[in-house]
C-alpha cells in the first residue's frame, strides 16, 4: 500500500460527511496529490439516482470513486442490504477496496454511513475498517456545544 487511507465518519447521518469528504479531496488534489474516495456501502439512494459519490466528484472534479454496495432503504447498512435481499458488504471487503485503492493512489478517503459503529454486517462496523488498514478516523459532527454527548 503506497497511499495513505483516512477513515471519515460522523456522529449520525446529515452532518456534512460528504461535503468534508469532498473539501478534503479537492484540498489534496490541489496539491498534485492523485485523491480516491471509497464509499463502502451507499444507502437511502436507488440505482439509478445519484449518491455520494457523485456529490464528491462534483466538489472535487479529478477525484476516483468506488462505490461497493448499494441499497435503497435509509437503514444502517446492513439492515439496508438484508432488507433489499443483498449481500452486505464486509469491513474485510471495504478494507481490501481501500488498500488496492492505495496502491495508485497518495490518498484514499474511505466515507462511511451514519457513524464509526453503524453495523455493516451483523458483526462488523465501519470501526473494522479504520482497524484493518490501521487507518485514522476523521469525525464530522455538527458544531455545538455537546455535540459529542447529544443523544440522537
Amino acid at each position: 500500500m503506497n497511499g495513505q487511507v483516512l477513515i471519515v465518519t460522523g456522529t449520525g447521518t446529515g452532518v456534512g460527511k460528504t461535503v468534508v469528504t469532498a473539501a478534503v479531496a479537492a484540498l489534496a488534489l490541489a496539491t498534485g496529490r492523485r485523491v480516491a474516495v471509497l464509499k463502502p456501502a451507499q444507502t437511502g439512494v436507488a440505482r439509478d439516482e445519484p449518491g455520494d459519490l457523485d456529490d464528491v466528484a462534483r466538489l472535487a472534479p479529478g477525484v476516483t470513486g468506488r462505490e461497493l454496495g448499494r441499497y435503497p432503504d435509509p437503514l444502517a447498512p446492513a439492515t439496508a442490504a438484508r432488507r433489499a435481499g443483498l449481500p452486505p458488504v464486509t469491513p474485510a471487503a471495504a478494507a481490501a477496496a481501500a488498500r488496492d485503492l492505495a496502491a495508485d493512489h497518495d490518498l484514499v478517503l474511505v466515507e462511511g454511513a451514519g457513524g464509526l459503529l453503524v453495523r455493516m454486517t451483523d458483526d462488523g462496523t465501519l470501526a473494522d475498517v479504520a482497524v484493518l488498514p490501521g487507518a485514522p478516523v476523521l469525525v464530522v459532527a455538527t458544531a455545538g456545544l455537546g455535540t459529542l454527548n447529544t443523544p440522537r
